[in-house]
């Protein structure tokens, strides 16, 4: 009987780190869909927010995955070219691997 109110309580304990994290990055920009809206917080960093919100900076029009960084970021990129109100692309991923990208379109003239 230990064994299982141990596993169900391990279950238990998974679970809350699970919504903790969920909870945490629940506004990253990787989380964005196309139609969300985004803010510029850094050169690096984007975050969702609402699109009525002031400080929103980019409408997600576009995303495609598993797109390594120069691909996505060289001047001829043409990751993004099916979206075609897209004014700016978003790369996040790890250096030398693939990533995914977002592509946006300005909302502040």
């Amino acid at each position: 009987m230990s064994k299982v109110v141990k596993f169900v309580g391990s279950l238990v304990v998974l679970a809350i780190l699970a919504g903790v994290g969920w909870y945490l990055n629940r506004d990253a920009a990787l989380n964005a869909k196309s139609g969300d809206c985004v803010h510029q917080v850094s050169a690096n960093e984007l975050k969702i927010v609402k699109c009525d919100a002031s400080d929103a900076d980019f409408k997600v029009v576009g995303k495609v995955d598993n797109k390594p960084e120069s691909e996505a970021m060289g001047a001829n990129s043409t990751v993004c070219n099916a979206f075609e109100a897209t004014t700016n692309v978003y790369w996040e991923g790890k250096p030398g691997k693939n990533g995914d990208v977002l592509c946006l379109q300005s909302l502040k003239a």
